[in-house]
């Protein structure tokens, strides 16, 4: 026999527990699919969080699953999702759940380029948001890498944690930013110790010292179900939806990195809440017409 759930819930991070506890709180039945592959997990710790400051990201979201344990009707599942299929009643996932609505909170993978040092360095001394990271290195010495259009963006909010800033274009020209020293010569390496950055390589065979930089790595959906779903994506490639997360499918929310550039974990939670809350209400406006 199929087992039934009014919604499932593809990620088990910020944003897809934050709404499997509204919709807990909403008495509905809840599944969540959770891989144990978070997107921060190379981070030691999550900023910019009230009460949370500087919290592990798995403590917090272990201290999220501890909340949900008085709720009896959510159920967890450590699996990943390869399966969904539309019908007559909902959704079937890997045909043996039935749900009335999915909630996607699977987030985003970073595409990281193939440049010596950068996967080991990632979360711990290359950070991709300065909300998240950067006021504990006040007046370090700290970098950029981008073309324009990041560089207009990021210059400004780092000149607010340090004055010694430069500008690395991995070979994008750019223009001069008052301040800033540029680099336009390809990255060859990140020279490291122990996680602790301590120069960047050009090809040129130029040092840089540097302790920390940010940069936005390109990304992917971290799973192709949406897609396949009919869901739309935007320019960014994150999913097309509503102010309450409802997107261009319906019965299909989405919560979280994956429908944003607005990306940390106070924003992914609030996603996730006011998806539950509108998942919630569309649920029982089909149970009370029965």
């Amino acid at each position: 026999m199929n087992k039934q759930f009014d919604v499932a819930i593809i990620g088990g991070g910020p944003a897809g527990l934050s709404g499997a506890l509204t919709l807990a709180r909403g008495n509905r039945t809840v599944v969540v699919f959770d891989d144990n592959q978070p997107r921060n997990a190379p981070a030691a710790h999550m900023m910019n969080f009230p009460s949370r400051d500087g919290t592990p990201p798995d403590e917090f979201r272990r201290l999220i699953r501890e909340d949900l344990k008085k709720y009896s009707k959510v159920e967890f599942k450590s699996e990943r999702v390869n399966d969904i299929k539309r019908n007559e009643l909902g959704f079937m996932l890997e045909g043996k759940i039935q749900v009335k609505k999915i909630l996607l909170a699977h987030g985003v993978t970073d595409i990281l380029p193939e440049i010596p040092g950068i996967k080991e360095l990632f979360g711990k001394a290359i950070f991709h948001c300065p909300y998240c990271h950067g006021y504990e290195y006040l007046n370090e010495a700290m970098g950029m890498i981008g073309g324009k259009e990041y560089a207009d963006h990021m210059s400004v909010l780092l000149k607010g944690l340090s004055k010694d800033l430069v500008l690395f274009t991995n070979g994008a020209e750019v223009d001069q930013y008052p301040g800033i020293k540029v680099y336009t010569d390809k990255i060859d390496s990140f020279i490291y110790e122990a996680e602790k950055l301590k120069a960047v390589k050009l090809v040129t065979g130029e040092v840089v010292e540097r302790s920390y930089l940010f940069y936005r790595p390109d990304q992917k959906l971290s799973t192709g179900l949406g897609v396949k779903l009919g869901c739309e994506l935007t320019d960014m490639g994150h999913y097309k939806i509503t102010d309450f997360g409802l997107t261009t499918q319906p019965d299909v929310f989405a919560a979280g990195d994956d429908m944003t550039v607005m990306q940390s974990v106070v924003f992914a939670c609030a996603a996730g809440s006011k998806a539950g809350a509108m998942i919630n209400f569309e649920v029982l406006q089909l149970i009370n017409r029965k």
